[in-house]
């Protein structure tokens, strides 16, 4: 399973919880949830906790739940074909405004969605259970 969110938003976190539920209730021995870490407008109105507290913390609920869930959280996905990502930021360069977050200092660590595939293809192969980062060889920046 996987989402196409590009910020953090509460029904993406019920959607992982709910999933892993789901999946146990129903005896599925092996789930594998992508989870792309959100690099643009990610927050959360959780007084006194940045958007990474409240994503570890659902993520670690999601596990907790079914222990036959895998999550795999993805940098920056890229691909030979056309991704949301991509189109966001042209359109904010045409726009002379790219948003602050993409302007820090963050540092990213592209992957190809075809390596994506293949981590999911093993862990569907090679079932188990845990919390693993995709993160490609090199590093960038915005800047």
């Amino acid at each position: 399973m996987t989402h196409d969110y590009t910020s953090l938003v509460a029904c993406k976190n019920n959607f992982l919880v709910g999933t892993a539920k789901l999946a146990k209730k129903h005896g599925v021995k092996n789930t594998v949830a992508v989870c792309p870490v959100e690099h643009d407008l990610a927050y959360t109105e959780t007084e006194g906790k940045s958007w990474i507290d409240v994503r570890h913390e659902v993520e670690l609920s999601a596990l907790n739940e079914n222990k036959h869930l895998t999550i795999l959280n993805t940098d920056l996905v890229y691909s030979d074909q056309p991704t949301h990502l991509i189109h966001y930021i042209a359109q904010k360069v045409a726009a002379g405004s790219i948003p602050a977050p993409f302007l820090s200092e963050a540092a990213f660590k592209p992957i190809s969605a075809d390596d994506v595939a293949s981590a999911v293809a093993h862990k569907l192969l090679n079932p188990g259970h845990g919390h693993f980062a995709l993160r490609g060889n090199k590093e960038y920046s915005i800047k």
